[in-house]
Parts: structure tokens; C-alpha cells; sequence
């Protein structure tokens, strides 16, 4: 299995792209690896006003990981077909559960403690519909058009232009998606639940937080691995 070599100059769509297990600690440093995989770890660091233990503590991290038994197969090392599979598997189908879920719940939770904290209930609720909007379109582009023009055997240099074409629409789609995201987690105070929050209102922010977070890895492994390789 390849391996990469971490240091100052590694970049960040690459690092997440062999090591997934450090999107985490990532988006807790607030660190955009999707929509700016191409900046280096270096400047991420210093931009972020962190110190050079930080890169040591990646680097111990990825030789830790290394050796785990249940690591994954980087997705730089698939072909279209099985990259495409996993992308639908493990993002589109458990993304669409999640925002259906949230659905209900967002709207239930602004009825609920409309008289709590409206102004944020509001802002809440608007950039999930956002959200989710964005989010719709932008997969049943990808599953109706993208993907089918990707698995075609017999693409013609017109069909290579297109894909090239869609694909360029799709990542200002995902810039859209990162930006709300962004706003999410500034309005939700990094999806911390305010004080009068019940049970259901918790389990709204522990769901946001993990849907931004598999968004931003979704998107990592779509403008790092698979459109690239139609560039």
C-alpha cells in the first residue's frame, strides 16, 4: 500500500487523502482540508497560529495509524468504478439519512424552543434548509450525470470536455456547501447545545456535526482523487 512522507510541504487534500483518520483533529482546529486541499500543511499550520509540535504530533499519528490492522485502502488506489461505489456507499446513502433525520428534527426543535432563542433557532433552521437544498441538487447531479458519464467505456474527447465542464460546476457546489457549513458551525458556537437545550435539540447538533464532518471528508475525496483525474 503507498504511503506518503508528512511534512511542511505535504498538502492537505493529500494528507486527508492517505490518512482519513486525521479529518477529525482537523476540523476541530477549524483546518478546511476539502474545499482547500491544496494548500500545505505548513501554511495550515501557521494560518491556524499553531506550532511545529502540531506537525509532529501528524506525523506520530500516521506512523500509529500505519500499523493499525483495520486501516483504510487510501481511495487513490481504486479505479473509477469501485471510487464512485464507496463514494455513494459510505457518503450519499448515510449523508441522505442524516439531512431526512435532521428534517424533521430541525424544524421540530424550532417549534419547541421558538420562545428559548428564536434569532438562533431561526438561523438554524434557514442554513440547514440551505444545506440540504445544496446538497440535493448537487447529488442527483453527480448520480445522474457525473457518474454515468465517468463509467461510460466509450468516452469521446466531446464526453472528457464535459465531464471537465460539469466538473468545474460541481466544485463551486462544493465551495457553496463548505461555505454553509462554515456558518453552521459559527451560529451553533462549534455545535455546542445552549443551556436550555433538551434531549432532541442535543441530538440535533451531535447529527449536524456529524454530517459537516463526513461532508468535508466527501468532498476531499471528490475535488482531490476522482476529478483530478479528469484534469
Amino acid at each position: 500500500m503507498k504511503q506518503i512522507k508528512i511534512n511542511n510541504e505535504t498538502r492537505l487534500g493529500e494528507l486527508v487523502t492517505y490518512f482519513p483518520a486525521i479529518t477529525g483533529r482537523l476540523n476541530e482546529l477549524h483546518i478546511d482540508y476539502c474545499c482547500q486541499g491544496d494548500r500545505t500543511l505548513g501554511e495550515a499550520i501557521k494560518d491556524a497560529g499553531l506550532t511545529s509540535d502540531f506537525l509532529a504530533e501528524v506525523q506520530d499519528a500516521y506512523s500509529n495509524y500505519l500499523v493499525r490492522p483495520d486501516k483504510e485502502l487510501p481511495v487513490t488506489e481504486l479505479p473509477d468504478k469501485q471510487l464512485i461505489n464507496l463514494i455513494l456507499e459510505i457518503h450519499h446513502q448515510p449523508e441522505r439519512a442524516l439531512w431526512k433525520e435532521l428534517d424533521q428534527l430541525v424544524n421540530l426543535v424550532l417549534l419547541v424552543h421558538y420562545g428559548h432563542g428564536k434569532e438562533l433557532l431561526l438561523k438554524l433552521h434557514r442554513s440547514f434548509s440551505e444545506l440540504k437544498m445544496e446538497l440535493e441538487e448537487h447529488f442527483a447531479r453527480e448520480e445522474k450525470e457525473l457518474f454515468p458519464a465517468m463509467l461510460n467505456p466509450d468516452k469521446t474527447d466531446e464526453d472528457e470536455a464535459a465531464i471537465r465542464s460539469l466538473i468545474l460546476q460541481l466544485e463551486d457546489e462544493h465551495e457553496g456547501a463548505g461555505r454553509i457549513i462554515k456558518r453552521l458551525i459559527k451560529e451553533t458556537g462549534d455545535f455546542t447545545p445552549p443551556e436550555y437545550a433538551c434531549p432532541t435539540m442535543k441530538a440535533v447538533y451531535l447529527k449536524l456535526h456529524e454530517l459537516a464532518d463526513d461532508v468535508f471528508l466527501h468532498i476531499a475525496k471528490e475535488n482531490n482523487v476522482l476529478f483530478k483525474r479528469y484534469k
